[in-house]
């Protein structure tokens, strides 16, 4: 498969990384946001995490990999990128904003995808011209050590661009997910919101820490449940619990509103279930 030329909407934790994947498989990446200091952050995590592959071993030239990677502030500079990822916030009106601009902007030839983890692609669909280009690559954080990737049918998706949409994947040595039929939290995350809702409610019994050690040690997760809720985020989690109960799916965990309205948003601010500040 040729190398492409893909742009990554939003500098977040996962669009960074999942910029930084594509880079280090040859393909000239722009990474977009709005924010100069979200772009800034983005791209100082991307050198700090290419860093650490190199004296693992993984890889030999950073500034190579780096250089692949250009940071842009105006939507018009991708009007050229043949894969098109948007890694924006968990809201349906911000992805269908830029759905609308991009659709604009890139070929009709482009594939466009999005990286929700629970909004469905059909919905999303609606906001893109020529939407039988468009599909889910629901990327798993941190996306550079994180080896799924689901791939995802909408109902307007056509059956090409869902093959290469697995191809692509394949090409960035990860492991494509089929998901042929667009359902609330796909695959993955549908099992980890049952998981999640039932962890809630046995807080009224027990403490966070005897759930995670339970997790851990019975059950041989890589991490506790809540470890995992303050890793990918208090916020994110937040905000997809509101989306998938709008759409009648049960997720629902009564600490995650308070934790939210408190601002502890997990291990990237130093608190959630856990102290992380040290």
């Amino acid at each position: 498969m040729h190398k492409l030329k893909v742009a990554v909407i939003g500098a977040g934790v996962m669009g960074h990384g999942i910029a930084e994947v594509f880079s280090l498989y040859g393909n000239e990446v722009y990474l977009y946001d709005k924010y100069p200091d979200a772009l800034e952050k983005g791209l100082k995590n991307i050198l700090w995490s290419l860093n650490k592959l190199k004296e693992k071993g993984k890889i030999t030239d950073t500034e190579r990999v780096f250089s692949r990677i250009k940071p842009v502030n105006d939507l018009s500079q991708i009007s050229d990128a043949e894969l098109v990822i948007e890694a924006v916030s968990e809201n349906l009106d911000l992805k269908s904003s830029v759905f609308k601009q991009v659709s604009k902007i890139v070929s009709k030839d482009s594939i466009i995808a999005t990286n929700t983890s629970s909004l469905p692609i059909s919905e999303l669909a609606q906001s893109v011209e020529n939407p039988h280009r468009f599909l889910g690559l629901h990327f798993f954080n941190p996306p550079v050590l994180m080896k799924l990737v689901e791939v995802v049918k909408g109902v307007k998706t056509d059956d090409l661009i869902f093959s290469k949409g697995i191809e692509i994947i394949k090409s960035i040595e990860k492991v494509p997910i089929p998901v042929r039929k667009d359902v609330i939290g796909f695959v993955v995350n549908r099992i980890l919101f049952r998981i999640f809702t039932s962890a809630c409610k046995l807080l009224k019994e027990y403490s966070v820490e005897e759930i995670d050690s339970l997790a851990k040690y019975i059950l041989e997760f890589p991490m506790g449940i809540f470890e995992l809720l303050d890793y990918t985020g208090i916020d994110t989690n937040y905000l997809i619990s509101n989306e998938v109960r709008k759409r009648g799916f049960d997720f629902t965990c009564e600490i995650l509103k308070e934790l939210y309205e408190k601002g502890y948003y997990g291990a990237k601010v130093g608190k959630g279930f856990y102290d992380w500040s040290n």
